[in-house]
């Protein structure tokens, strides 16, 4: 059984959380239940007075809102131009990727009619600048033996020349 002394304490403590309230947010509404011998009473208690003025009232609720200092922009002010090391990716740009072993992707491919083909596989980015890269790099193959097939993202040059594009590839590029 709960001592009547509890129960004034809890009254005690829930009128001075409505004082509070009453201070720092204005009106306020509070109900408070009184156990004495004689039984039971509820008591509401209505705060319309706040011992603030309106300003007092602004100043208040400025100390509670922090505001936003950041030294970094929004990611909605920073364009991709001003980003370090910005290079639109895709054009004019590629990367071959390696296998799992390290190994570049260059290989030799035999067609129906016999013909020996040097397939470049695994292309990232463009492969038409790759093909004209290379082209550069490797001047004494002739430029109508080199083929871009775009479906397949693959540059594909007529002749066995898969030592000297792996050569080519890991030292120039």
């Amino acid at each position: 059984m709960l001592s009547m002394s509890h129960f004034r304490a809890v009254s005690y403590r829930a009128s001075l959380h409505s004082a509070v309230l009453a201070r720092t947010f204005g009106r306020v509404r509070s109900v408070s239940t009184v156990v004495d011998g004689s039984g039971t009473q509820t008591v509401e208690h209505d705060s319309s007075e706040t011992p603030f003025t309106q300003q007092e009232m602004q100043d208040l609720s400025n100390v509670f809102v922090q505001p936003e200092i950041s030294i970094f922009p929004s990611i909605h002010d920073v364009k991709p131009e001003e980003l370090v090391g910005h290079v639109p990716f895709g054009v004019k740009s590629y990367f071959v990727e390696r296998s799992a072993t390290g190994n570049l992707p260059v290989y030799t491919d035999v067609k129906r009619d016999g013909k020996i083909v040097t397939e470049i596989r695994k292309i990232r980015g463009d492969p038409v600048q790759l093909r004209n890269d290379l082209q550069n790099s490797l001047k004494h193959i002739p430029k109508n033996d080199f083929k871009v097939l775009m479906e397949s993202r693959k540059v594909v040059i007529q002749g066995d020349v898969v030592k000297r594009v792996k050569q080519v590839l890991s030292t120039t590029f």
